[in-house]
């Protein structure tokens, strides 16, 4: 088995970050990449060498998992995948990859891992956790069942376990068993409002991401006209036309989570691009000090708090992003 670069300092140092339930994990993310770096820069390990370690990939894929959004289980997402020949064994890894395949809305990929990391190692309770809501998601109730309880005996009374039981037999989806923290006071406060809007609205950010409305998505692309569709890459690009310009398109969320969004908002947005461009190419000609009349309205980014970003050309210079305007 490969020796993990990460040394008993570093590791130290990465747990320094935790505190309970919670933590630093922008720190730790932070502290990871300049950690990197700088062995990079000092000679002690190449690039290559960094980005095939397991451990390394494990601590990053844990803070990114507790940030929880989408561009951060993407992260995960991709470091955990190129480790995955170093895994054999690892309950950790599939539990990990699963639950960050789950966010990025590659629910069939989440089911294969989180079966396999069971098999790979039974004794690890949470790779049963996340096996039994997914089972649930592709109508296997009884399956669902069998492994939430298999993780059950390995931690008995375990809240999270105990919760989702519950869910499973009432028959909730699995955005509605996402919604939680895993903690029991944390997760009570969560769901009665007490951690604020703000949080809850992060949260739900988050699981918006997780299960595709494919009916409501198709309906989105054929309003837009969508060509050159490319999906997930971390976003959502295309290309379509306004009048007699074709222009590029960005929903900067995945298809998940494009599917959730309002058709009537969209629309909306179509429908006022003409006085939306006039307003912006003036706010960016004057914050810039260009004429206005030659910047090029090139791309449109649909945001996922309902607000636009929209960006412009200008002969010799780079691209010029107007300021975000709102719904």
């Amino acid at each position: 088995m490969q020796k993990s670069l990460l040394t008993e300092t570093e590791i130290a140092k990465m747990e320094s970050f935790c505190e309970g339930t919670s933590g630093y994990f922008y720190q730790m993310l932070e502290y990871i990449f300049d950690w990197m770096e700088t062995g990079i820069e000092e000679g002690r390990f190449t690039r290559e060498r960094a980005e095939h370690d397991l451990e390394i990939a494990l601590w990053i894929a844990y803070a990114c998992g507790n940030i929880d959004d989408y561009e951060h289980y993407y992260m995960s997402m991709m470091w955990l995948r190129d480790v995955e020949d170093l895994a054999a064994g690892c309950g950790v890894y599939y539990y990990r990859y699963s639950c960050a395949l789950l966010y990025c809305g590659k629910l069939k990929e989440a089911l294969a891992y989180a079966e396999k990391g069971v098999q790979e190692e039974p004794e690890y309770p949470w790779g049963w956790l996340n096996l039994a809501r997914l089972r649930s998601h592709f109508g296997d109730q009884h399956g669902a069942l069998e492994a939430n309880s298999r993780g059950l005996a390995l931690v008995p009374g375990d809240y999270e376990f105990l919760r989702q039981e519950e869910e499973l037999k009432r028959g909730c989806t699995l955005e509605e068993m996402e919604m939680h923290y895993i903690a029991e006071e944390d997760d009570r406060q969560l769901l009665s409002g007490a951690l604020g809007e703000q949080v809850e609205q992060n949260k739900l950010s988050a699981i918006s991401g997780i299960v595709c409305d494919e009916e409501k998505l198709e309906k989105i692309k054929q309003m837009l006209q969508a060509e050159n569709w490319e999906a997930d890459q971390p976003y959502c690009t295309f290309t379509f036309c306004h009048g007699d310009v074709c222009l590029e398109g960005m929903f900067r969320m995945n298809e998940a989570a494009v599917s959730k969004l309002s058709p009537a908002w969209i629309r909306g947005v179509l429908d006022t691009l003409d006085l939306r461009d006039q307003e912006e190419r003036q706010n960016v000609a004057q914050q810039e000090a260009l004429d206005a009349d030659q910047l090029i309205l090139c791309q449109v980014v649909w945001e996922r708090d309902y607000t636009v970003t929209m960006r412009y050309a200008y002969p010799h210079l780079p691209l010029a992003e107007s300021a975000v305007y709102g719904s």
